[in-house]
């Protein structure tokens, strides 16, 4: 005799932050679960963000490219799908910046949002020559961060943020040249080019939520900024 179906997944809707692109998606179950708990006792931070995209993969019912999610799509995506797999409010400690009593605060998960700037993703360097920007994928956020330099990341950061390099003659994108070619390109800027492409990258959306909580103990009011993924849950 088959055993029954035990649960008909409720579907609920969400929009990709980076494409707009609107997808349905269901709670994550017992397995996928059991996965990003090995995953995040390993405390490999690789390991565990690609748990985490496994599970929006198994989650999302409808065609995504998960290689070309930006790091900021995939944090939010997982905040949505968790907070409707194991509960909308997160309960967090918070110290208070007056008595450093700690706090539990509760943080409306399913509220978060990710704010994608409406910007001019082309920075002309020269009156010949411009760049095409864009935002990085998760797995180059992977890559840059195994670098380790905080110098290093920055400016590889950097390197990964620019899509096509345009001239009056033609459009070359970066995925069709060599990393050295780049490294070079970047290097032969001034600083002052250097810092229009870095003004690009500090504009990067971030998943943020602020906080405003009483201290229990002395009744500071105080505020907080969530930001990142891991400062949710």
């Amino acid at each position: 005799m088959a055993l029954p179906k035990l649960n008909d997944s409720p579907k609920y809707e969400l929009i990709i932050p980076s494409t707009k692109q609107k997808v349905n998606y269901r709670p994550y179950l017992v397995k996928e679960e059991k996965i990003l708990m090995m995953a995040m006792e390993t405390q490999d931070s690789k390991a565990t963000l690609s748990a985490v995209v496994d599970t929006i993969a198994a989650c999302v019912q409808d065609e995504i490219n998960t290689s070309a999610l930006a790091i900021f799509d995939v944090e939010y995506m997982f905040t949505q799908i968790r907070s409707k797999s194991v509960g909308e409010n997160a309960k967090l400690g918070m110290k208070c910046s007056k008595c450093e009593h700690e706090n539990e605060v509760a943080v409306d998960v399913s509220s978060v949002v990710v704010d994608v700037p409406e910007i001019n993703n082309v920075v002309q360097l020269t009156d010949e020559i411009s760049i095409e920007m864009k935002w990085p994928t998760y797995k180059q956020i992977i890559e840059i961060e195994a670098l380790g330099s905080s110098t290093s990341i920055g400016f590889d950061l950097i390197g990964k943020c620019i899509e096509a390099i345009v001239s009056d003659e033609e459009r070359t994108l970066v995925k069709d040249v060599s990393n050295k070619e780049i490294v070079d390109f970047i290097e032969s800027m001034t600083s002052t080019q250097f810092g229009m492409l870095s003004a690009y990258v500090e504009q990067m959306p971030k998943l943020t939520h602020d906080i405003y909580f009483e201290c229990e103990r002395c009744e500071e009011v105080n505020t907080r900024t969530l930001q990142g993924m891991t400062d949710f849950f």
